[in-house]
């Protein structure tokens, strides 16, 4: 078991600071029940084992790669697995513009979650954990640079909880991102990679928009832009013609098009300022 609680620093102003963290590691018995709960948000992450979480009077089943968000002062009730108790993550923490930023990324309650990149976040719990046994709290701005890291982290690769279990296809979209990233200076075909995947076009678009929060065709011209302003910058001689052609794009008007949508500015204003 490890667990911190630290000072408050609220005369920095941070957007974010923890108030406590900790990780239980197959406990004996964890079994919380705040019918007030806390003043601050918390966030819970289940690395392995299971566990049960009471919300909306409905209890649910979770295990590894789940995680459960409580805004301040709403009732907390869970409890591990007797016959596989979890490894769980949590942290308290507060700020002042998290209730309108957590309103704006949809979260607008108490709610569980499933990651799809799980290791991100519990990488993100570790560097936290370390700065803390490393520096105590002599290191403010980097904790809360940290905690910040967590809470990204999981407002990034956090899906629904319904959602993800009645979509069991979401892995083939992740594992497909590094190759079309390589070959998205091809044209787009719809219809290979949704076979590549195995699924149907339509099926391929949903899954890929909640994967990632944007459409393939989004994906891809986000692709061809980094390689452009990578290619702009990089080499100086080429271009802008060669750049768009290189980048996926056979025409200039549009590639010119795409890149003002993308940075407001021209490719060639891009390559002058930078």
């Amino acid at each position: 078991m490890r667990t911190y609680c630290l000072p408050n620093f609220t005369e920095f102003r941070f957007f974010c600071f923890p108030h406590s963290l900790g990780n239980f590691i197959q406990p004996d018995d964890h079994n919380v029940n705040r019918p007030n709960g806390v003043r601050d948000f918390s966030l819970h992450y289940i690395a392995s084992g299971s566990g049960f979480i009471e919300i909306e009077d409905r209890t649910f089943t979770l295990g590894a790669g789940d995680a459960f968000l409580h805004f301040p002062n709403d009732r907390m009730r869970y409890y591990c697995s007797e016959s596989d108790p979890w490894n769980i993550f949590w942290i308290q923490f507060n700020g002042s513009a998290l209730p309108a930023y957590f309103l704006d990324n949809r979260y607008s309650g108490s709610s569980i979650w499933t990651l799809k990149n799980a290791s991100l976040l519990q990488s993100a719990f570790e560097d936290l954990f370390h700065e803390l046994e490393h520096y105590n709290f002599l290191r403010p701005s980097r904790i809360s640079t940290l905690t910040y890291s967590v809470i990204i982290e999981f407002v990034s690769n956090s899906l629904p909880y319904s959602s993800y279990r009645s979509t069991n296809h979401l892995d083939k979209i992740t594992a497909l991102l590094p190759e079309m990233q390589k070959k998205a200076h091809l044209p787009f075909e719809l219809e290979w990679w949704a076979s590549k995947a195995g699924l149907t076009p339509n099926y391929f678009c949903s899954l890929f928009k909640k994967a990632t929060k944007m459409t393939p065709v989004s994906y891809i011209t986000k692709c061809r832009i980094q390689t452009s302003k990578q290619l702009l910058l990089g080499n100086p001689s080429m271009s802008i013609k060669e750049v768009a052609i290189v980048s996926g794009y056979p025409g200039i008007s549009y590639f010119n098009k795409k890149f003002m949508e993308s940075e407001g500015i021209t490719p060639g204003e891009f390559r002058e300022i930078h």
